[in-house]
């Protein structure tokens, strides 16, 4: 392909042969000097060697070949895992909690039943204001001194009494169990007690008797339930509303073991379309919502034909007959019977069942004779019913005829209470669930209490499910490792696949069967043998999915592995779980060798309130910060028990521990894993590469860290971090983690710590030693400002400031933009990454065509949508890149990294793009509709009456997404008021906008507070972020001299400005005309000044840009102004 300096050669020895000798040599030196201004300046050689260069310096100014060498010193020994005994150890520690549990809830049940409510005395109530204050273990505030109480409205506070200071001595006591959040009792009189006491809400209306944790204790078999409830033309106004309102609380009482049923009758019966229609259903968030929405839509008309609506009910019941499971039919009916029999139906249909159904009548309004409220009696006690068939179990009727002064819903939603209770000596524990307070996963236990050998309530604890499975949300067995739990009933209670218990931004996860989550490999085997409460092992061929990043941003990587399955109970009263330990084939653990021995200075802990940092203190954007050290945080995988050390309040004591520990000044281990202390020692030689070479070589860094797997954080400036901030549940971590050895660039983003509009570049840190297949050490990162990279590719890539003709645009792996124009010209936040589809539509629908990006799918289970991301990647057939001459752009893969240059060309009216939303519209909320998608969704076959999909082969399940930790930031405002910025930055000093970039706290201010352009300056990062002054008086300073120029020289200036003026008219007058003696040469045809594939630049440039540090600046005036 000729090249346009080929080209232009070629047009001027044409020229010189139409003009002839006399006019050949100056014409030729005057075309030759046009030619060489075109090539400087739009058509200039570029390849993406470059970039990959420039971001290598990058990584290395923040220490990566540094701190990779540190490591390539070590020796490693390796050590075989014995999965049969961590799967003991670990099922073991989670029983030994549970036991403990089991142990609490046992003191609160004697002590209540021994003190039988005897008290008087009124406490607390929780709907009203009390003495509280902020407390860690139960995120909200409360009382540790007292409980509070609360019953709803309908229930006569006279004869209610309270506990005694003998059951709060008990309450008390059981607070040393670790992992119990809130205590409570609830009686069934509707009163409930809460501990510690803490402000409550809707206390008017919650009743404790309605809820599954109380109502699971009252049987030992689950529960199937159908309600009748009459629609004629009775059942209307307040009638109406109370007895649907009744109705859902009764299915309020349920939960994903039970099953419901739900039938309305006039002169027909009805139930809801669809698979509702002949089956019962589990009791799902989804059919909840679908019978609510079926209830609210009937209004009453018409008779009332109870044998339609029985036959239809014992329909639902024989269709999903189980022995095993409790039958119960509550019939509801303001009105007479209008035809046939109902006692001859109900005998009919429940003989056929074995007497199993028991039956419960409710009568409501004024308009029952004598002879209805007859009738619902006989239907209760299934008078023509015969025990031959199996024994009948009486049911109970009962009237009300005054709806406004009995509660319909009290009587319904207790149903239960007039069947057999047992009194269990062991807990029942519920499904997870997202606690009201704390917005976290957790069970609750319940041990049921009985007054003189009567079911009277219930003694019930919450568990914090991240802590009571902790060694394994902190499992650190190699790479590739991971564990689950289930129970007998093949719900899961932990997988990787499924939401983090310790995130905070949670929703209730209804579709937890095991096979939704080992959807590869013969597993059926292992989950059978678990369910029976078996142990063992096996080998499996299977599919790891692992996070790249951000679930409906990057989607999920698969990893096939040789893996073996080691499985046990966990052994405790009330448990029927069972734990899942999946590893690698040989897998082993690796100890380092050759360590250095502790020195004083290598642990500075990062809480500035619990040790004494060193100066001199100062301010790095928003933080308070300390120049002369790096900080370290530990995380929990630093410790030997994890779960001694989540949820714990750091003390000076605990912090001069660590301290003294990792200096040689005591022996006593206080937990920390020994491989964390490695780490710590591995990584303190980088403090001084950082404090040294990195401050003087890269003062565009903003921030540097390095973190390690095995929960080591060290970062500089010294700063401190949120106290729960954990880098493994980070996206940047995993995207990086899953993209070992390359430079990875993230999308730009808005710095929570002040420094702006950012981009990070992160990198692992691997074993040493020459195995390919080395394991994850560490990863080191860095953070510069997205206009720092800009002015970079524009002095690296000229052709890139020509934004007239051309935008450079830089791209990642999975097509999210990393450089583009839309980052440096919008002046609002950037609130999420930006997709290529949103900005570039003539190029995503080419790359899509080339099948360069393409879809990448995966099942997002708990949503029941297909989530849609991207992948970009080269085929080998292109791997150095492509032109597409047609759409007008080329694209570079940037050897060692992540991200992929594109030079377009521009054209008039040149974009539409893929998609009508918002570049920060959810992907979850965006349905895909053709070939130019943007990230969104198809809808999946799921049968909510079954809550399983309709097929669960050719999916890959979505990886969920990243827990939301309950991180609060310590205010700093009061400390940095008034110090210097921790680095001397002389922004006023730097005249240019390449120069100014050059520097992490400065920035080019381009425009005012109210968006109106500016002459360019440079000035500090805090007054203009993002190129736009957020202050007032927005102009630059003087540098040094300037401050000092005599009023005399006003005439020099004004001569300075004359000259500079004409000068300036003069060469925009040579411009014009080169312009039109260009434009006369050129023919029309396509420009193709693109990336060169390959390392072809000339001699000269190469020499310059060798020679041209980009990361080094130059030495300017450094005198104050005055």
């Amino acid at each position: 392909m000729e090249t346009p300096v080929q080209y232009y050669l070629s047009q001027l020895y044409s020229q010189e042969l139409k003009l002839g000798k006399t006019m050949r040599v100056p014409y030729l030196f005057v075309c030759l000097f046009i030619v060489n201004q075109v090539v400087l300046t739009g058509a200039q050689d570029i390849n993406a060697g470059i970039l990959s260069n420039e971001l290598n310096k990058v990584a290395d100014s923040v220490g990566w070949s540094f701190l990779q060498g540190e490591y390539n010193k070590l020796q490693y020994k390796e050590k075989n895992i014995d999965g049969i005994m961590l799967v003991r150890e670990i099922a073991g520690k989670i029983g030994g909690r549970m036991i403990e549990v089991d142990n609490a809830l046992k003191k609160l049940k004697e002590a209540v039943e021994e003190d039988q409510l005897s008290s008087d005395y009124v406490p607390q109530d929780c709907c009203v204001d009390g003495e509280y204050k902020g407390n860690l273990r139960f995120r909200t505030d409360v009382s540790e001194d007292k409980f509070c109480y609360s019953k709803p409205s309908y229930v006569n506070q006279e004869n209610i009494r309270f506990p005694s200071t003998n059951i709060l001595t008990v309450l008390k006591t059981n607070l040393d169990v670790k992992h119990l959040q809130f205590q409570y009792i609830a009686m069934n009189s509707g009163l409930y007690i809460n501990y510690p006491a803490t402000k409550l809400t809707d206390c008017d209306t919650y009743d404790p008797r309605f809820r599954p944790f109380y109502v699971s204790t009252t049987t030992s078999s689950p529960r199937d339930v159908v309600v009748v409830i009459e629609m004629s033309s009775s059942m209307r106004g307040d009638i109406l509303f109370e007895a649907k309102h009744a109705v859902l609380t009764v299915m309020e009482t349920l939960d994903e073991e039970d099953r419901f049923g739900l039938v309305v009758f006039n002169d027909i019966a009805n139930t809801l379309g669809g698979c509702y229609e002949n089956q019962l259903v589990p009791v799902t968030s989804a059919t909840k919502k679908s019978f609510r929405n079926f209830l609210s839509s009937q209004t009453g008309e018409g008779g009332a034909n109870y044998v339609n609506a029985l036959r239809k009910a014992f329909l639902l019941l024989k269709t999903n007959y189980t022995e095993t499971r409790d039958q119960i039919l509550l019939f509801v009916s303001a009105g007479k019977n209008t035809e046939g029999n109902p006692l001859e139906v109900i005998r009919d249909e429940n003989e056929a069942l074995q007497n199993r159904v028991i039956i419960n009548t409710y009568g409501i309004g004024t308009g029952l004779r004598t002879s209805d409220q007859e009738l619902l009696k006989n239907m209760a006690e299934q008078i023509l019913n015969n025990n031959t068939y199996g024994f009948v179990t009486r049911g109970k009727s009962t009237i009300i005829t005054d709806i406004m002064t009995s509660s319909l819903r009290e009587i319904m939603g207790t149903y239960y209470v007039d069947l057999s209770v047992p009194i269990a000596t062991s807990p029942t524990y519920t499904q997870p669930y997202i606690d009201f307070f704390i917005n976290e996963s957790i069970i609750t236990g319940c041990l049921p209490v009985a007054f003189n050998g009567a079911f009277s309530g219930v003694v019930c604890a919450d568990i914090l499910i991240s802590e009571l499975v902790a060694e394994i949300l902190y499992l650190k067995k190699e790479e590739f490792s991971y564990a689950f739990i289930i129970d007998g009933e093949e719900r899961t209670m932990l997988h990787p696949l499924l939401t983090d218990p310790r995130g905070i931004i949670m929703q209730e996860q209804d579709i937890n069967n095991i096979y939704n989550f080992e959807t590869s490999g013969d597993v059926s085997k292992v989950i059978d043998s678990m369910k029976k409460g078996l142990g063992s092992q096996t080998s499996v061929k299977t599919t790891i999915i692992e996070a790249r990043g951000e679930k409906l941003f990057e989607g999920d990587s698969k990893v096939y592995l040789d893996a073996v399955y080691y499985w046990t109970p966990i052994v405790a009263p009330g448990s029927n779980l069972s734990l899942c330990i999946v590893m690698k084939q040989n897998n082993t653990v690796s100890n380092k060798d050759g360590l250095t021995r502790p020195s004083d200075g290598d642990f500075l802990y990062h809480r500035w309130d619990l040790n004494q940092w060193p100066a001199p203190f100062c301010r790095h954007f928003s933080r308070y910060a300390t120049e002369a050290k790096s900080t370290v945080k530990l995380t929990p995988d630093a410790f030997i028990e994890a779960y001694s050390y989540t949820g714990v309040k750091e003390t000076e004591v605990r912090v001069k521990q660590y301290k003294d520990y990792l200096s040689g000044a005591i022996t006593t281990n206080p937990g920390l894993k020994a491989s964390a202390v490695n780490s710590i020692r591995l990584t303190y030689p980088l403090e001084k590469f950082w404090t040294t070479t990195s401050k003087k070589e890269a003062p565009y860094l903003a921030w540097r860290y390095v973190m390690t797997e095995d929960g080591v954080i060290r970062t500089y400036p010294g700063i401190r971090l949120k106290d729960d901030y954990n880098h493994k549940l980070r996206t940047w971590y995993r995207r990086t983690a899953a993209q070992k050895s390359l430079n990875v660039l993230s999308a730009p983003y808005e710095d929570s710590w002040g420094s702006g509009r950012i981009i990070s570049l992160t990198k692992t840190i691997l074993q040493g030693g020459s195995n390919p297949d080395r394991k994850l050490e560490a990863v080191i990162g860095t953070d510069f400002s997205v206009f720092y990279f800009k002015q970079m590719l524009e002095d690296k890539y000229p052709i890139c400031a020509n934004k007239t003709n051309y935008i450079c645009i830089v791209i990642d792996n999975s097509g999210f933009l990393v450089m583009h124009p839309f980052y440096t010209e919008t002046t609002t936040p950037i609130k999420a990454p930006v997709h290529i589809t949103y900005k570039e539509e003539r190029i995503s629908r080419s790359l899509i065509s080339k099948t360069v990006m393409y879809q990448q799918p995966c099942r997002d289970t708990g949503n029941k949508k297909e989530q849609i991301t991207f992948r970009v990647n080269l085929p080998k057939y292109v791997s150095s890149g492509f032109l597409d001459s047609v759409e007008g752009y080329e694209m570079r893969p940037v050897a060692g990294s992540n991200v992929y240059l594109i030079l377009k060309h521009r054209r008039m009216q040149d974009e539409e793009t893929c998609c009508t939303s918002g570049p920060y519209t959810s992907p979850s909320s965006i349905q895909c509709t053709g070939v130019c998608n943007c990230l969104c969704y198809n809808e999946l076959f799921f049968n909510e009456c079954k809550n399983k999909y309709d097929t669960m082969d050719g999916f890959i399940p979505c990886s969920p997404q990243l827990p939301t930790l309950r991180s609060v930031s310590t205010p700093e405002e009061d400390k940095t008021r008034n110090l210097q910025t921790c680095f001397s930055t002389n922004c006023e000093c730097r005249k240019t906008e390449s120069e100014c970039f050059r520097i992490s706290s400065c920035s080019w201010c381009t425009s005012d507070k109210k968006g109106y352009l500016l002459k360019g300056f440079c000035g500090p990062k805090e007054i203009c972020p993002s190129q736009q002054c957020l202050k007032d008086d927005c102009k630059g300073k003087c540098c040094g001299s300037e401050c000092q120029l005599p009023s005399s020289s006003n005439g020099n200036q004004l001569l300075y400005v004359g000259v500079s003026l004409g000068t300036l008219v003069f060469v925009i007058l040579i411009v014009v005309a080169v312009f039109f003696i260009v434009r006369r040469l050129k023919p029309d045809v396509v420009d193709n000044t693109y990336l060169e594939p390959v390392h072809t630049y000339n001699t000269i440039n190469k020499t310059l840009r060798e020679s041209d540090h980009y990361d080094t600046i130059q030495d300017f005036h450094n005198e104050e102004c005055k």
